[in-house]
């Protein structure tokens, strides 16, 4: 299924076809409308209920946070990608040690998945049995796959990892999304989870609120997207934050969708649908950039660093200096340096253009560090930097792209689209390759993501919590994809496939794990995508 389709399928079934439905029944001149309000009576699994879902799946542990979210992920099966170990690889620019894993082409083609019915009549009996199947939701299943291509953008191979079995909620017709109403359970090829995630919280409704009516709420879209934006449309929404947040109750939000003046979707931003609601403050402000590049130089390499750059509200996205100081902190509070973090008027194309191109200066920022994150506008052939700033322009293209010719191994873009299947009649990998000179990952989505407070936290902590493990790179892009984003939202990660099949897929950050060799993509390009 095409991801036009699959997110049209998904609008669907998470009611925002039925909301939009039901709304637009308000007349024109209706000020407000009344909505259910909800009070959150209990929130995560208890000890016993997380026992219980063990049992029902047959894993020999699960992890529950203090929140009551339950989570397990099978290290030996999640996401794996066949591989053959072929020991010691060249030393990496910093020194560093690098270990080679060849993509073993033959073993995925063998590849085979549980058919999407059976997995998810196969979920739902286990969590009916343990009494946990969830009453307000809709199960779907799709598959987590790994495409192989050749240079010229030949299909190689597409073989499926998983089956994912993810519940959409809703709230009297109206969709309930968010960290705190997630359900989802991947099967492998034999029918075993390999991954699971239950996060929910026990809801009652307490009354209602009195609530901007979809034209009123138009308006207050407007006044927090970028004033180059167009509104492609308002919905309702319930926003479910992570357990961890500890709400009291939920009230109803609007969804507020659309798109730049290119054409790109932005990501869709959620606000407040209360009439009295108040919009986001704005975030933490820098003093202006001064330097013309005659004053700065290039770090020392030798030493294990990230650095970090997005556009907030000039760009239409309140919540970006949070999601991207969230992420510098990860790292800070380890030890682990961050270079630069660039925000708003801040933060320039010409940080991630390679000087080869006029006015590029990515070896003093985004390729002098060995990941790079960004939160921002973008679409399949790029990220924007639009009413924000214009140094040396307003928009990162594809075509300027030449990373890891000096440092960087992963870059992660926290934007839309990026690694859409096909854009301008190219694939994501005809797009992009020219972007490997060294590059180990690109980390993005294939459909428009949502915007997110966290989703830069949650990403860091996977790369480098120490219990439960590290998980690989591609993999905690991943898993914060699925913690932050409804599960119509496709992540995706690529990379350059090498001399003799030489491929990056199992990179962990340094000093978590095996980090491949840089690899130039002289046999071809691997892509694993997923619903969140």
């Amino acid at each position: 299924m095409s991801a036009t389709k699959r997110a049209a399928t998904w609008l669907a079934l998470t009611g925002l076809v039925g909301a939009a439905a039901v709304t637009s029944t308000v007349t024109a001149s209706a000020a407000s409308v009344e909505l259910p309000v909800y009070a959150v009576r209990s929130a995560g699994l208890s000890l016993e209920q997380a026992t219980a879902l063990q049992r029902a799946f047959g894993l020999k542990s699960v992890e529950r946070d203090q929140d009551g979210s339950v989570s397990f992920t099978d290290e030996a099966t999640y996401l794996k990608v066949p591989g053959l170990d072929k020991g010691a690889g060249r030393p990496d620019e910093d020194g560093l040690p690098t270990h080679e894993t060849q993509l073993d082409v033959e073993a995925l083609k063998q590849l085979r998945a549980v058919p999407t019915d059976v997995a998810v009549k196969k979920v739902q009996e286990a969590l009916r049995g343990a009494g946990l199947l969830p009453a307000n939701a809709v199960a779907s299943a799709t598959n987590t796959t790994f495409d192989v291509v050749g240079t010229d953008g030949s299909v190689v191979v597409s073989a499926p990892l998983d089956t994912a079995v993810s519940f959409a909620f809703s709230l009297d017709g109206i969709p309930l999304e968010g960290g705190g109403a997630k359900v989802r359970v991947a099967l492998d090829g034999q029918g075993a989870v390999s991954g699971l995630v239950y996060s929910t919280r026990d809801l009652v409704k307490v009354g209602t609120v009195k609530s901007l009516d979809l034209t009123e709420a138009r308006t207050r879209c407007a006044k927090v997207f970028a004033a180059d934006t167009q509104i492609t449309g308002v919905s309702y929404a319930y926003d479910a934050p992570a357990l961890s947040e500890k709400p009291t109750r939920l009230e109803p939000s609007i969804r507020c969708a659309g798109t730049d003046p290119n054409g790109a979707t932005v990501q869709p931003v959620t606000l407040p649908a209360a009439v009295d609601g108040k919009l986001p403050e704005p975030g933490p402000t820098q003093p202006p950039r001064t330097e013309t590049g005659g004053g700065v130089s290039a770090q020392w390499i030798p030493r294990i660093d990230v650095g970090s750059e997005g556009t907030g509200r000039c760009a239409g996205l309140p919540w970006t200096a949070n999601d991207v100081n969230g992420f510098n902190n990860q790292f800070t509070s380890r030890g682990i340096p961050v270079q630069y973090s660039w925000l708003d008027q801040n933060a320039w194309e010409r940080d991630f253009k390679d000087p080869a191109f006029a006015g590029g200066w990515d070896q003093l920022y985004a390729d002098d560090v060995d990941l790079s994150y960004w939160h921002g506008r973008g679409s399949p052939t790029g990220f924007s930097f639009a009413g924000c700033s214009s140094n040396t322009d307003t928009f990162l293209s594809n075509r300027d792209a030449r990373w890891g010719n000096r440092d960087l191994e992963w870059i992660s873009l926290f934007t839309a689209s990026i690694l859409q299947t096909s854009a301008g009649g190219q694939n994501w990998a005809q797009r992009w390759g020219r972007a490997f000179n060294g590059l180990h990952q690109i980390n993005s989505f294939e459909t428009v993501s949502y915007h997110h407070a966290s989703h830069g936290a949650r990403y860091g902590n996977y790369l480098l919590r120490n219990r439960p493990a590290p998980m690989k790179v591609r993999d905690a892009w991943a898993q914060a994809s699925i913690d932050t984003q409804p599960p119509w939202v496709r992540w995706a990660t690529m990379g350059p496939i090498g001399y003799s099949w030489i491929a990056n897929y199992n990179d962990y950050f340094w000093n978590k794990g095996p980090v491949g060799p840089d690899t130039l993509p002289t046999v071809g390009f691997w892509r694993i995508s997923g619903w969140s």
